[in-house]
């Protein structure tokens, strides 16, 4: 993997930084029974026993994956064996699985129709960079240009929402008037701040909340393993119930 933006921290494959990722298709009951029962997931429990056994204790069936065949997702566990940066999300792009909200590894429109799939980039660099820089613009946040009578926007996945707070939207914001000059002294504090309030072009600029989607991706930290008596979990979460 090599990093070909810092400003943006985008990872693509190539360079000579040699990186490995496990993957198992999993289910969420199973992800449950192993936290809850061994405490450990497949890959500890794998090392430590016959792979056949553990997944019959886990109840492996025929139709272990329908639920996941009907949303056209699937669930995977994942363990990176080195550090790199962004590397579970790269990998999964590399073989065509991309996580279905990652606004950065699942965006076909900037990375070229094969999403970088197999390592196939249809796009250069330069090109994969100021459309990112563009898409990701705090101005792309602004209320300040939306239309009145557009009670829609896009967020950054591309897809349009519907915003809960009209009249968020339809208050007036004041505009600066390049061609009006106002005087004032500088040593009065209180004349100061009304200008800046009234006329600071960043104090004006009113953004839009983001919605949830905007705001969670479907990659989760389930175990951080210090050392063997060292071992951080946490919870499933809600998103994992496919």
């Amino acid at each position: 993997i090599e990093t070909f933006s810092f400003q943006l921290g985008l990872t693509k494959i190539g360079g000579n930084k040699q990186c490995q990722t496990l993957f198992r298709h999993v289910t969420y009951e199973e992800l449950k029974q192993q936290q809850e029962i061994y405490g450990k997931f497949i890959f500890d429990l794998i090392n430590e026993t016959n792979e056949k056994n553990i997944e019959t204790a886990i109840d492996e069936s025929l139709y272990k994956y329908t639920d996941q065949d009907e949303t056209k997702t699937s669930l995977v566990l994942c363990r990176p064996l080195s550090g790199r940066m962004h590397q579970i999300r790269v990998h999964l792009q590399y073989l065509g699985f991309p996580i279905v909200n990652d606004p950065l590894y699942n965006a076909s429109d900037i990375w070229g129709p094969s999403n970088g799939q197999y390592g196939q980039y249809e796009h250069s660099n330069e090109y994969v960079i100021e459309t990112f820089i563009k898409r990701h613009s705090c101005e792309y946040w602004l209320l300040n240009d939306i239309d009145n009578d557009d009670d829609e926007t896009i967020n950054l996945n591309g897809k349009r929402i519907v915003e809960q707070d009209e009249e968020h939207i339809h208050d007036d914001v004041k505009r600066i008037k390049t061609e009006e000059l106002t005087t004032i002294d500088v040593n009065d504090d209180n004349a100061v701040k009304t200008y800046i309030k009234e006329h600071c072009f960043e104090c004006l600029n009113r953004f839009r909340e983001p919605s949830p989607d905007d705001l969670v991706m479907f990659l989760h930290a389930l175990q951080y393993k210090i050392s063997d008596v060292t071992t951080f979990t946490s919870s499933l979460p809600e998103w994992a119930q496919i």
